[in-house]
């Protein structure tokens, strides 16, 4: 369901000149306000809210049932907030996405995606964990 929302959402992946105009729409990117020399930051309202939607679930399930990023996301919370860990796997799936779409090339090819995290591995998940789990009736 969720790739199916992030493909209508999106449209034509062409209008965006490059990832950083595609973060701002999918409203991965906090708004910050600036004054007196304080800022604060906050998430943004400027953008497609069910792309948000979609990239953070995409984002939460990827942690559960993919070891690779688990890791990762682990070491990101040693040193973000929960939230602020869980939007930067959000942001690593849209760049995923973005360039995807954008050259049409599978995500493994490690020239497609240069500044990704995951460093162009295959993601094997465990199956295992997938919901529903299947479970015999003689258990």
């Amino acid at each position: 369901m969720n790739a199916f929302t992030i493909l209508l959402e999106i449209d034509d992946i062409n209008r965006f000149p490059d990832v950083k105009n595609f973060f701002s729409y999918c409203r991965l990117v906090p708004s910050a306000r600036n004054s007196g020399g304080k800022s604060k930051q906050r998430s943004s309202k400027d953008g497609n809210k069910y792309l948000k939607v979609a990239f953070s679930d995409a984002a939460i399930h990827a942690v559960q049932y993919y070891p690779v990023i688990r890791k990762y996301h682990s070491s990101l919370l040693r040193k973000k907030n929960k939230q602020i860990a869980k939007t930067i796997i959000a942001k690593e799936i849209a760049e995923i996405v973005y360039f995807v779409l954008k050259y049409k090339s599978n995500f493994s090819r490690r020239d497609g995606f240069p500044n990704n995290k995951f460093k162009g591995q295959e993601l094997e998940h465990k199956k295992s964990l997938q919901w529903p789990r299947v479970v015999s009736p003689d258990a």
